[in-house]
């Protein structure tokens, strides 16, 4: 957990602008889900989604935002140490990763809206002998 701790503050150091985006976003209120050595599934039906902070250490994590309601743009913060996590998306955003990958790795088979207009999902991740996978 120290170690993801300690990668998430990397990211600022870039000068990509979709960093940059990120930065300034508001992070309040913003939910946190974690699995240690167990399982988590997490499903927003019909509710106001504003992001979310997951952690899955040594267990898994599901995150499903298919019938969320996104309204502007959000930041989703994922962890993953020895673990995984999946994130099903919504079709009308867009999704944007960003990835720390340590001996792990993300996948992202999400299909992003082609609308303009559109809000984003900003993923920032840190995997650590584990992986992540956005569909």
């Amino acid at each position: 957990l120290g170690v993801g701790i300690l990668f998430r503050g990397s990211l600022k150091k870039h000068s990509d602008p979709q960093i940059i985006e990120v930065e300034n976003l508001n992070r309040q209120g913003i939910a946190e889900y974690t699995a240690v050595f167990g399982g988590q599934d997490v499903r927003f039906s019909g509710q106001k989604f504003v992001g979310a902070d997951i952690v899955a250490i040594f267990g898994g994590l599901d995150l499903n935002l298919k019938d969320a309601l996104i309204e502007r743009d959000v930041i989703i913060q994922a962890t993953t140490i020895f673990g995984g996590a999946d994130i099903i998306m919504p079709s009308n955003v867009k999704v944007k990763v960003v990835s720390t990958p340590i001996f792990g790795g993300v996948s992202n088979k999400a299909i992003s809206s082609s609308d303009e207009n559109a809000p984003t999902v900003f993923i920032q991740s840190t995997c650590i002998f584990g992986g992540l996978e956005i569909k």
